[in-house]
């Protein structure tokens, strides 16, 4: 419990998120090993706190870099201080002892000073010095600063430090302050009520003790890539431990990765998503590019001029197809090679025969309607349009329908839930799975619903253009959970891209 002798605790809670030691590395080697791939896991973490958890303050708590010491250590935090900026909560940021200098590390990162109130809470921040064994010690200036802690403040008081703070007895960690039972007496004699800190890379969610509470952050470069959310209310903590690793178990295989060739592309790469997917627990993945990227220019697939006549449209041509099925066929397996095929206005894939041949998963999508490029689009117009163009392209040899009625959530409309059985039917009649893709969208309930009550199977994409989104699943798990599967999900998920993956592994 946290609250101030004397004062009422906090009837709202408040949300911590704390993430510790990414240790990143920058390296131009193939991706492999848990610095080489901080940055992605940070930008990673940073979208599903903002999307999922929505934090009061989110702490980063120090051993950023490996080598805080490094030529390339100033360049590497501005990397990792640029993600984080991404931050949708204010953040606070301390080193560690693998960060080197403290100074030289907050010439990048704002620094929060010795202490920090922020919504009726109390931090203090030490940066405690190294002790061998990789442990620390609270100096006596440090300790007399929690004496005065509570000084103009009624509230709830937190520690934050890098170093593993406990009292000894209590957990295995084998780092600790080797002054931690006078830090411990220090906090209950001055009431300060949770410590937060990093550095043991297991972590420990949390711990009671008649000296408070205390929480250590896990290491997110380090599988299954975890941080801690911390929940302040009415005077109680909790902690919910989350990961960016997908639960193996479950053989989670990611439908739908964009590649290099993609115009709308960040940092794809074949064979570092190839290695994320394994590091992050997916089963397999497809690359599934855009078939009208690979066949037209920036320009006209930007346009959608291509959309009337399909693929028989000879203007805008930069045939990239097969250097695209050369490519990303060396990776496959253990991927598997797909493509996303565009729908053109008269339900026909853009697509050649020949080449749709060539791959072993095709996606279908509809990327855009005639009705829905006018400024004030009839919803009830784009859903017939929608409908006829589906009746043709479902039974076109498709094997997903990726983002259903995503273009009328870009189109800024609710999708007509009128239009779900009717696709739902189609599906079915086809044996075509239904993709739940949240990228840019969000997925409507009721047709996921109505596709698992109607025996429609359902495939999970990324719809992944930068490397953080391989396989990033939690909004797909939540979606299916609230429609109330959970656990084993082979009775509703398609084996879509299935060519070996897991024994390629």
């Amino acid at each position: 419990m946290i609250h101030a002798p004397g004062s009422t605790p906090p009837a709202l809670g408040l949300k911590i998120v704390a993430l510790s030691d990414t240790h990143y590395a920058r390296c131009d080697a193939a991706l492999r090993g848990s610095g080489a791939i901080a940055d992605i896991l940070l930008r990673r973490a940073v979208h599903r706190i903002n999307r999922m958890i929505q934090p009061d303050v989110t702490l980063l708590l120090g051993d950023l870099l490996e080598n805080g010491e490094g030529p390339d250590a100033e360049a590497s935090w501005r990397r990792l201080r640029a993600i984080a900026d991404g931050l949708e909560s204010p953040f606070i940021a301390l080193p560690g002892n693998h960060d080197g200098d403290p100074e030289a590390f907050y010439r990048v990162f704002p620094r929060p000073g010795e202490m920090l109130d922020l919504k009726g809470m109390r931090f203090l921040i030490f940066l405690d010095p190294e002790e061998p064994g990789y442990n620390a010690r609270r100096l006596p200036g440090d300790l007399a600063r929690m004496a005065t802690a509570h000084q103009g403040h009624d509230g709830p008081v937190v520690m934050l430090q890098h170093c593993s703070l406990f009292p000894p007895g209590t957990s295995d960690c084998p780092f600790n302050y080797v002054n931690a039972d006078d830090i411990t007496a220090h906090m209950r004699q001055h009431d300060i009520g949770l410590a937060i800190s990093g550095h043991f890379h297991l972590g420990v969610d949390l711990i009671r003790h008649g000296a408070g509470d205390f929480v250590i952050a896990p290491a997110l470069c380090e599988p299954p890539f975890a941080f801690l959310e911390i929940e302040l209310d009415r005077g109680q903590v909790s902690v919910t431990r989350h990961q960016l690793r997908m639960p193996p178990e479950l053989e989670l295989i990611d439908c739908h990765l964009h590649t290099p060739f993609a115009y709308c592309a960040d940092d794809m790469d074949f064979p570092k998503a190839v290695a994320l997917a394994q590091d992050l627990g997916l089963a397999g993945l497809v690359f599934a590019e855009h078939s009208g990227q690979l066949y037209y220019d920036a320009e006209t697939y930007r346009r959608g001029d291509f959309l009337q006549a399909g693929i028989a449209t000879a203007y805008g041509r930069s045939d990239r197809m097969a250097r695209y099925l050369a490519t990303a066929g060396a990776y496959c397996p253990p991927a598997s090679l797909g493509l996303e095929a565009d729908c053109d206005y008269a339900g026909r894939p853009v697509l050649r025969a020949h080449d749709r041949r060539e791959v072993a998963v095709l996606l279908g999508a509809v990327h855009s309607l005639p009705e829905l490029r006018n400024p004030r689009p009839d919803p009830a117009r784009a859903a017939d349009e929608l409908l006829a163009a589906l009746d043709r392209f479902v039974s076109s040899g498709i094997n997903v329908l990726a983002h259903p009625f995503r273009e009328f959530r870009r189109a800024g409309l609710e999708p007509p839930a009128s239009l779900f059985a009717l696709v739902v039917r189609l599906l079915r009649e086809h044996g075509v799975a239904a993709e739940i893709n949240f990228h840019t969208n969000e997925p409507a309930e009721a047709f996921v619903r109505l596709c698992i009550e109607s025996g429609v199977k359902l495939a999970l994409g990324s719809d992944a253009h930068g490397l953080w989104q391989v396989g990033e699943f939690a909004p797909h798990l939540r979606l299916l959970r609230q429609c109330g599967c959970d656990g084993d999900l082979g009775a509703v998920l398609a084996q879509v891209g299935t060519c070996g993956l897991r024994r390629g592994w």
